[in-house]
Order: structure tokens, then C-alpha cells, then sequence
């Protein structure tokens, strides 16, 4: 399609093309569900009264088990929370936060979990 060679990493070539990831499309997922039925999540400060830096971040419910761990709404919490002080700050407005993480995704395609929770980089 492109000519690249047969040992050619393929990731650049997924940022070249525009072409999402499946691990981009997840997060995609999973934060529009969180926007989209934000009013069903706690943030920190409904849950305690101390003012803290994360205070505006999505509770996350104390759980050992690890199946709970794996569910879907625990991944949500953990991405959200986790994501640059830019995008969660629009949170509010909903099609400009969709067409932001949209376009953060599509920047930094993402292979890993882990790449996403250590990326620094902001829109």
C-alpha cells in the first residue's frame, strides 16, 4: 500500500496513514462512556471534604479482587483520572472533549496501556 519494506516497524506507518489503533479505540470508547454518563460517577470531592489536588478526579472504589479490577468502569475511572490536565478540564463540554481526546489519540497512537499512563506530552 505505502511500499514499505517487509521488516518495516508498522508503527509509523499507522500514524502516516491515520490509522487508528485498536488500544486508541478502546480509550475512545471508554471516555466517551464516562462523558456521556458522567452524572452517574463521584468525583473525590463528593466523596470526602478535603481539599485536595485530585479532588476532581472520578472515585475510584477500594477493590482487591482483580476481576473487579479488570471491569470495564474501573479502566474508565483509572484512564480518566489519569488524563492531562487540558483534557480533563473540559470535561463539562462534551463535543469539544470527544473531538480533543480524538485528536490526542490520533497523535500519539498508543501500542501499550502503559505508554498512555506515562505520556507527558498535551495536545
Amino acid at each position: 500500500m505505502v511500499g514499505a519494506q517487509l521488516r518495516t516497524s508498522h508503527r509509523g506507518l499507522f500514524k502516516q496513514l491515520m490509522i487508528p489503533l485498536v488500544l486508541c479505540k478502546y480509550i475512545l470508547t471508554l471516555m466517551n462512556f464516562i462523558i456521556t454518563d458522567q452524572e452517574n460517577f463521584q468525583t473525590n470531592s463528593s466523596m470526602h471534604h478535603i481539599n485536595t489536588r485530585n479532588k476532581h478526579h472520578l472515585h475510584s472504589p477500594n477493590a482487591n479482587p482483580s476481576c473487579f479490577q479488570k471491569n470495564t468502569i474501573y479502566a474508565g475511572i483509572k484512564i480518566f483520572n489519569s488524563l492531562q490536565p487540558s483534557l480533563s478540564k473540559i470535561k463539562n463540554d462534551k463535543a469539544k472533549f470527544k473531538e480533543a481526546i480524538r485528536k490526542y489519540l490520533n497523535t500519539h497512537h498508543f501500542y501499550f496501556v502503559d505508554e498512555f499512563f506515562i505520556c507527558e506530552n498535551d495536545i
